[in-house]
C-alpha cells in the first residue's frame, strides 16, 4: 500500500481528536474500518503511530515523527491548491477592505475589472488591521495608508501599489493669530494646544511628534478624539489646533492652513496578495484609485478623524 494524502489526513484526525471513535464518526466511517486502516498504514511506515489505551490514543515516538511531516507535506498541498485556484481565476466573491471612503468609491467601480463579482466592503479605523487581513487572506485587497517612505518591495506575500502623495495641513480657528497666513511654518505652532486622534499603527501619531520635534518643540497634547465633528467642534471653540487634510470640513469658525515645507505626509495605498485573486487586475483596480483620488480628490483614509491624517 502507497501511502496517500488521505491517509495522512487519518493520522493527523487522530492525533487531533484523540480518539478512534471520535475520528471515524468525523470521517463517516465504522470504527473497525478506521482501525483497519491505522493497521495498514502502520505496516507501510513500519511501526505503531499510536499507543492504545482506555483514554483513546496518543503518538508514539513514529507517531510524532510521523506526525509533523505529514501536516507539512498537507500544508503544503493546501499552499499549492490555493496557488492554482488563484492563478487567473475570477474571485465568486471580492472582499475589499479599507479605512476611509476611498474603498466604499472603489468597491461601485470593481466591477469595470471583474464583472458580476459580488463585492464585499469593511471598513476599519486602523490601516495597520487593514494589511493584516490582506495578509492572512481575510480580505482580497485593501485601500490603506501610511507615513513613511519605507520600501514596499518586499514584504513578504504583500504587493502594493502606491495611489498618492498628500500633506498634512493644519485646522485652526478662524481669528486665530496664524489664521491668516498662506501657510504656517510647524514651529510657530509651539506653544499651542493640540488635539490629535488614537495611534493608528502605521505611523501616527509618531511622525507628528517627530515633525514636532524635527521644528523644535514638544508638542501639547491633551485631547485624543476619535470623531471627525469632536476636533472640528474643538477647533472652533478656540481649546485646540489639529492636523488635518485639505479638505477637512472648516464651516464658521474653522480655517485650513498648509504647513510650510510639508513636514508630514500620508501616502495612499493599495495592497493585496501576490498570490491572491486580484494580483492580475491589481493594475487596473489601482488605476481607478487614482482616478477616483484625483477626480474627486476624496479625504484621505482616517482624515474623518482629522488627527489620524
Amino acid at each position: 500500500m502507497d501511502l496517500e494524502l488521505r491517509h495522512l489526513r487519518t493520522i493527523c484526525l487522530l492525533a487531533d481528536t484523540g480518539s478512534v471513535t471520535k475520528a471515524a464518526a468525523a470521517l463517516s466511517t465504522s470504527q473497525p474500518a478506521l482501525t483497519t486502516q491505522l493497521q495498514r498504514i502502520e505496516r507501510e511506515v513500519g511501526g505503531a503511530l499510536f499507543h492504545r489505551g482506555r483514554s483513546g490514543v496518543r503518538p508514539t515516538e513514529l507517531g510524532e515523527f510521523v506526525l509533523v511531516r505529514a501536516r507539512t507535506v498537507l500544508l503544503s498541498m493546501e499552499d499549492l491548491l490555493h496557488d492554482v485556484s488563484a492563478r487567473g481565476a475570477s474571485p465568486t466573491t471580492l472582499r475589499m477592505g479599507g479605512v476611509g471612503p476611498l474603498a466604499l468609491e472603489l468597491s461601485a467601480r470593481i466591477p469595470e475589472v471583474f464583472p458580476n463579482v459580488p463585492v464585499h466592503v469593511r471598513t476599519e479605523y486602523s490601516p495597520k488591521l487593514v494589511t493584516d487581513l490582506v495578509r492572512a487572506g481575510r480580505l482580497d485587497v485593501g485601500t490603506t495608508i501610511d507615513y513613511a517612505a519605507r520600501d514596499l518591495s518586499t514584504d513578504g506575500p504583500l504587493a502594493w501599489a502606491m495611489l498618492s502623495v498628500e500633506p498634512v495641513h493644519v485646522a485652526l480657528w478662524a481669528d486665530h493669530p496664524l489664521a491668516g497666513r498662506g501657510a504656517v511654518d510647524l514651529g510657530d505652532l509651539a506653544d499651542c494646544t493640540w488635539a490629535l486622534t488614537p495611534p493608528d499603527g502605521t505611523g501616527w501619531p509618531e511622525c507628528f511628534y517627530l515633525a514636532c520635534q524635527r521644528a523644535g518643540f514638544t508638542p501639547h497634547v491633551p485631547y485624543r478624539l476619535y470623531e471627525r465633528s469632536e476636533i472640528r467642534d474643538m477647533v472652533a471653540g478656540r481649546r485646540a489646533i489639529a492636523p488635518c487634510q485639505p479638505d477637512f470640513d472648516t464651516g464658521e469658525g474653522v480655517v485650513v492652513r498648509p504647513l510650510k515645507g510639508d513636514p508630514v505626509q500620508l501616502r495612499h495605498l493599495l495592497v493585496w496578495r501576490r498570490d491572491g485573486v486580484v494580483n492580475r487586475a491589481a493594475d487596473d483596480i489601482a488605476r481607478i484609485a487614482r482616478e477616483i483620488l484625483l477626480r474627486h480628490r476624496l479625504p484621505a483614509p482616517g482624515s474623518d478623524r482629522t488627527g489620524d491624517a
